[in-house]
């Protein structure tokens, strides 16, 4: 801020109205500068908006954009728009601090998080006061970066091969990185700093001393970042699928060890040693490649190795819907029927091959210190899945000369902020050792581990106390230390059965349907038995032989 010298004159005994005009005058003049270096909005004009749900119908909201610099510490350089969709509290007292919600990713829209099956949570909350469903720079509507026209295709003809892969990645991700910035995209302004500084402009904008912040995955991530950086404007802090700010590199054995904890759920329902299979498979595949076909991709026939498998099954182990599918393919494998696997290899390969700007930005400036790298290069030599939880990094990173927050970004954090840290036993991605490792540092915090859930909506959903529970948190009510079960996952037991998962089809639905159809063609054949002795009435009448 440039120094700003304030002259005021000596009063006459006249009259004492200039001097008192002046000094307000210099005073507003100095808090308009001060405003104005710190790119902070006095107000955020909200407007009328129907928040169209998913399963829910339409919900009154407002909209308004928040105009943030792109680079915090150059308040008078290019700006952003960034999307905030309230939700207007329908319950409460006032009392309560507005909830920002963060989306996870990073890449994720929060005003999409709130539409989908999700909403029941969000609309508890709202019950008690305002909520904010935030696009955070570079996501939804919230000036997202061009999509980069290059994209690596693998042969399906071929196995993947590591290194070979990540050659291919590597310099696919730097023509995009080469293409954003011709595009004058900056790189740099994609980083979990410039969004905590993102949050701390939209608090001013709403004209509150506090906000309390609601984040899933990166958006944790997201949310201890400002902690550290803006804690005086937080009120308090919900966590859901931890990611500490050194967790952006995962610990490969987090795989083995929900690997383990699935196989004492599929062995309840028939599959035995699920541990075994996946050692045996992919002993089998170090040998020689297999090839399968998948009826996901249209039949799509694919030729893979070890190492996609190790792709494959270590990501199927971060959600409910690849858990569930997970056993019976093994088992088919194991017994020369590689098509559901060849689904997940697909899967995975095609997310591979695809990079956007802000998810690589953001992922590459969080980075890892040394000591968790290390501690994760030791780890995948011992794993199952060797590096492949989080290939291609962190090795594509090191070489695309993008932005890095520095260790002082990733060091444990201290914060005496009420948190509530929600975790899933089987979350292959943010494991509760996530939150166990952040809880000494907050003096005032709660643990939720929610027994049978993974890094999916039923992390949310699975038990109806979790929405009570973050609702009651949000607005002060005393939430303590908690074990919550969830339904365990239902295993496929047959390709049939695994296709009425995908479309959502229970056997209690498939039974109801099967006496439907069973009732229609009964009544069917009725109305088929009358119309013919009708016919045979009336020609008897007629004559008509």
């Amino acid at each position: 801020m440039p120094d700003t010298l304030c002259v005021i004159s000596r009063p006459s005994p006249r009259s004492l109205t200039l001097p008192v005009f002046w000094m307000a005058a210099c005073m507003l003049f100095v808090g308009m500068l001060l405003a104005h270096a710190n790119g902070a909005n006095t107000s955020l004009e909200f407007a009328p908006y129907v928040f169209e749900t998913e399963r829910h119908g339409a919900i009154d909201a407002q909209v308004a954009f928040l105009d943030v610099p792109r680079r915090h510490d150059e308040p008078d350089g290019p700006r952003m728009r960034l999307r905030v969709v309230r939700l207007p509290a329908t319950g409460g007292d006032g009392s309560a601090a507005p909830v920002v919600y963060l989306a996870g990713g990073p890449g994720g829209s929060g005003v999409g998080t709130a539409r989908g099956p999700r909403w029941p949570v969000f609309d508890q909350v709202r019950r008690e006061t305002d909520v904010l469903l935030f696009d955070q720079r570079g996501t939804g509507l919230s000036e997202p970066p061009p999509p980069c026209p290059y994209v690596q295709r693998f042969d399906d003809a071929k196995p993947l091969e590591r290194e070979v892969a990540l050659a291919a990645l590597s310099h696919t991700a730097a023509r995009c990185v080469a293409y954003w910035r011709e595009e004058g995209i900056d790189l740099a302004s994609y980083t979990t700093a410039e969004s905590a500084a993102d949050l701390e402009d939209l608090r001013r904008a709403l004209g509150v001393s506090r906000i309390s912040l609601w984040g899933m995955s990166y958006g944790t991530h997201l949310a201890l970042a400002s902690l550290r950086l803006h804690g005086a404007g937080i009120d308090r802090v919900v966590l859901i699928g931890v990611e500490g700010p050194d967790d952006t590199l995962k610990l490969p054995l987090a795989a083995d060890t929900v690997l383990a904890d699935l196989a004492l759920v599929a062995r309840e329902q028939g599959f035995e040693d699920l541990t075994g299979m996946t050692r045996r498979v992919l002993a089998k595949l170090r040998q020689e490649p297999a090839r399968g076909r998948s009826l996901m991709h249209r039949g799509r026939e694919v030729t893979f190795g070890v190492y996609d498998a190790q792709l494959a099954i270590s990501a199927a182990l971060g959600r409910r819907s690849t858990q569930q599918m997970l056993p019976l393919a093994l088992r088919d494998a194991e017994a020369g029927d590689y098509d559901l696997l060849a689904s997940l290899v697909l899967a995975v390969r095609g997310q591979l091959g695809e990079f956007r700007a802000m998810p690589l930005a953001m992922d590459v400036a969080s980075g890892q210190s040394p000591h968790r790298r290390a501690m994760a290069e030791a780890q995948a030599k011992d794993s199952l899945f060797g590096d492949a939880l989080n290939f291609p990094f962190p090795m594509i990173g090191d070489g695309l000369g993008l932005a890095d927050l520095g260790e002082a970004f990733r060091m444990p954090l201290q914060s005496g902020v009420p948190a509530l840290f929600v975790s899933g036993t089987l979350d292959g991605r943010t494991p509760p050792a996530n939150a166990e490792a952040l809880l000494p540092g907050f003096s005032d915090a709660a643990h939720l581990l929610v027994r049978g859930a993974s890094h999916d909506d039923e992390l949310w959903l699975g038990n109806p106390e979790m929405a009570a529970h973050i609702a009651d948190f949000l607005v002060g009510r005393r939430v303590s230390d908690a074990e919550l079960k969830v339904h365990p996952p239902a295993m496929a037991q047959g390709k049939l059965g695994l296709l009425m998962q995908t479309m959502g089809i229970g056997r209690g639905a498939v039974w109801v349907g099967l006496g439907t159809l069973a009732t229609l063609l009964v009544v069917a054949l009725a109305i088929l038995r009358r119309w013919r002795n009708g016919a045979r009435i009336r020609n008897a009448v007629s004559g008509t032989p």
